[in-house]
């Protein structure tokens, strides 16, 4: 009897040592942002601002420019906490927040899309922006130059060869 209470003490001991910790048995909060915006291009959870600032600092440089994943998690920052820019802190201008005094993602995209009217839309980049750039056409007249600088003098003797100067006789001395 003994020796099978032994056994099963042993193994009780084994499996725990062999299943990971609490601590360690869960992924980090930033993960599970990254993973849910990958999922659907939205962040659907509600994440804590903590979680949500340590995403935008750990998200991986190719999602970074090539998509809007710090957009979408700043706009998720700016919808999670209480603003204070209301009459008596109230939530929003108008009083319209979520409970808590948490803005909806709605009304988040609503707000973003007032302050930036047409954002990512060809409308959004100004005129001046389609003509040739300064430095460009500054490089392109410094190429320019070089090139009629470096070309002069092949092309001075050639004209030279081709048009000889008339020159005067050789006067022989009067004495």
């Amino acid at each position: 009897m003994p020796r099978l209470l032994l056994a099963a003490l042993a193994a009780a001991v084994s499996l725990l040592a062999a299943s990971p910790s609490v601590a360690h048995a869960g992924t980090p909060c930033w993960k599970r942002v990254i993973s849910d915006w990958t999922a659907d291009g939205q962040i659907n959870g509600n994440y804590s601002p903590h979680c949500l600032r340590q995403a935008y600092r750990n998200v991986p440089p190719d999602l970074a420019d090539y998509s809007s994943i710090l957009d979408d998690i700043t706009a998720a920052l700016i919808g999670s906490g209480p603003t204070q820019n209301g009459p008596n802190g109230s939530g929003g201008p108008s009083g319209t927040s979520g409970p808590g005094g948490k803005l909806s993602a709605k009304e988040a995209l609503r707000r973003a899309k007032l302050a930036v009217p047409a954002a990512g839309t060809p409308e959004s980049i100004p005129a001046s922006s389609r003509t040739l750039p300064l430095p460009l056409l500054i490089l392109a007249a410094v190429t320019l130059a070089a090139l009629v600088t470096a070309a002069s003098p092949p092309l001075i003797q050639r004209l030279r060869t081709r048009f000889p100067r008339a020159r005067p006789a050789p006067q022989a001395d009067r004495s």
